[in-house]
């Protein structure tokens, strides 16, 4: 708490005092202002101000609301979230157009030796939950659809390959409602391929 500044309140004249006139009698005005302006000092010096507040910048205001918005405890999924989510990986895992490496391999014609090699080469997307083997994607028994996949996939090392798949496989608003895979032909492969990278939010120069 401070103490008022009393110095640069204006003096009370005898002009000032004659507003009073109407309510009570007064016999000399330059007394009674000289009474009055004594009172009004006595009363402001004793009063206490609250220091003045400073003005709070923008990085301090938002770092106020970062504080009042964090949660007390960090967020981890549940048992639940996890189940749900596995349930989701198993059911899009075990659609038909997703095939055991096998199959895949005898309908590309290739070894499954070969296959593994293109998996590990980052030529093939591959996917797989637990211990259940690996599958591939249909769509890579395209040559162009294989190429697109190819391509995304050695120019976005670390992320993981349903990430991936996802990106290739979705609507996207850019392709008109198609997926990546759906709407690559060979002369689109590094346009549709610039979608996917913005998708991913991975920079390829």
């Amino acid at each position: 708490m401070t103490m008022p500044n009393t110095t640069h309140l204006p003096r009370v004249t005898a002009e000032d005092v004659r507003r009073f006139a109407d309510t009570v009698e007064i016999r000399d005005a330059r007394a009674f202002a000289a009474e009055l302006q004594a009172f009004v000092y006595e009363r402001v010096k004793a009063a206490k101000l609250h220091p003045p507040m400073e003005a709070e910048t923008t990085t301090q205001a938002l770092a106020r609301k970062a504080v009042a918005l964090r949660a007390s405890k960090r967020w981890a999924p549940t048992e639940t979230d996890i189940q749900r989510g596995r349930v989701v990986l198993l059911t899009t895992f075990n659609q038909p157009q997703n095939l055991p490496l096998a199959e895949f391999a005898k309908l590309a014609n290739k070894s499954r030796q070969q296959i593994y090699k293109d998996i590990v080469a980052r030529r093939l997307l591959s996917l797989n939950v637990g211990p259940r083997g690996q599958k591939l994607p249909d769509w890579q028994l395209d040559p162009v659809k294989q190429q697109l996949t190819q391509t995304i996939l050695q120019k976005v090392e670390g992320i993981d390959p349903w990430t991936i798949y996802r990106a290739l496989s979705e609507p996207l608003e850019g392709l008109g409602g198609r997926s990546p895979v759906d709407a690559v032909t060979p002369g689109s492969i590094n346009d549709v391929a610039e979608t996917v990278f913005n998708v991913l939010s991975v920079q390829v120069h």
